[in-house]
C-alpha cells in the first residue's frame, strides 16, 4: 500500500499573508496562488488609513515641506509670489488630499505594479495573466505600507525643522539631495531605488517565479522589467514639465 499523500499547507489568513509577505514571499504566493486579490486590497488600505491617521501629526511636517517646496518652484517659474492667505490654504488643502492618496496606495501600486508586471512578463513570455500580475503587485506593495511608518518613526525622533521634502524622509539617494536644484525627473529616478522599492522588487520576482512556476531568474528579470516601466512612466510628467 502507497504512502499517503502529505497533506497541503494550510492556507493563511489575508492578515497573515500580508505580514508573512515580508520575510517568506515564497511560502505566501505558492499557499495562496488561487486566491482573489480583493480582501488584501481592503485590508491593505484599511491598514494604512488607520497608521495614517494615527500618525498624521508626525507626517505633517514632511507633507507641508513638500507643499511648500511645490510653492517655491512655482513661483520661480511664474515669476509672481502666491499671496500668504493661499499657500495657508493650499497647505491645508494638500495636506487632505495626501491622506486620501496615501490611503490609496495599495490600489494604486497593486492596479498600476499590476499592469508593469502583465507588461513585463508579456515582454519577456512569461505565462502571466493580468489578474496574477495585480495580485503579485497588491502583495508586492506591504513595504510601501511601512515606509509611511519609516516616515512617522523619523517624525517622532529626529528634528523637522529643516526638511525640504517628502523626500527628507527616504531610506535611499533621494534623502541626500536638495529637491530645489535636482531637476524633478532625476529626483524621481532616485526615489524609485530606497530601501522599500528594492523590498518591493525583490517580492514583485519571487512572486512572478512561484505563480507561473518559472525559474527565479525569470522573476527577477520581470519583476526589474515591471519596475523600470513604472518609473518611466512616473518620469514622464517631470521630463514634460
Amino acid at each position: 500500500m502507497s504512502e499517503a499523500a502529505a497533506a497541503p499547507e494550510k492556507q493563511g489568513s489575508v492578515w497573515e499573508d500580508c505580514l508573512e509577505v515580508l520575510w517568506a514571499p515564497a511560502t505566501v504566493f505558492d499557499r495562496s496562488r488561487a486566491r482573489g486579490v480583493g480582501m488584501y486590497l481592503l485590508v491593505l488600505t484599511a491598514i494604512l488609513a488607520v497608521i495614517i491617521v494615527a500618525t498624521k501629526g508626525l507626517l505633517q511636517p514632511y507633507v507641508d515641506a513638500n507643499y511648500d517646496m511645490q510653492v517655491i518652484q512655482m513661483a520661480k517659474q511664474t515669476q509672481k509670489p502666491m499671496p500668504a492667505e493661499a499657500v495657508a490654504a493650499g497647505r491645508t488643502a494638500a495636506g487632505y488630499i495626501f491622506l486620501v492618496f496615501a490611503a490609496l496606495t495599495p490600489v494604486l501600486s497593486g492596479l498600476l505594479g499590476g499592469l508593469a508586471n502583465w507588461g513585463g512578463a508579456k515582454i519577456l513570455r512569461v505565462p502571466l495573466t493580468l489578474g496574477r500580475g495585480v495580485f503579485i503587485a497588491t502583495l508586492a506593495s506591504v513595504p510601501r505600507v511601512l515606509s509611511f511608518l519609516s516616515t512617522a518613526v523619523q517624525g517622532a525622533v529626529l528634528d523637522t525643522s529643516n526638511v525640504t521634502s517628502l523626500f527628507s524622509a527616504s531610506l535611499g539617494p533621494a534623502r541626500f539631495v536638495d529637491p530645489a536644484t535636482t531637476s524633478p525627473a532625476v529626483l524621481g529616478l532616485l526615489a524609485s531605488i530606497d530601501v522599500f522599492a528594492v523590498w518591493t522588487i525583490v517580492i514583485t520576482a519571487v512572486g512572478v517565479s512561484v505563480v507561473t512556476k518559472t525559474s527565479r531568474s525569470s522573476g527577477w528579470l520581470v519583476s526589474v522589467v515591471a519596475w523600470a516601466l513604472v518609473v518611466l512612466l512616473s518620469l514622464v510628467p517631470a521630463a514634460l514639465a
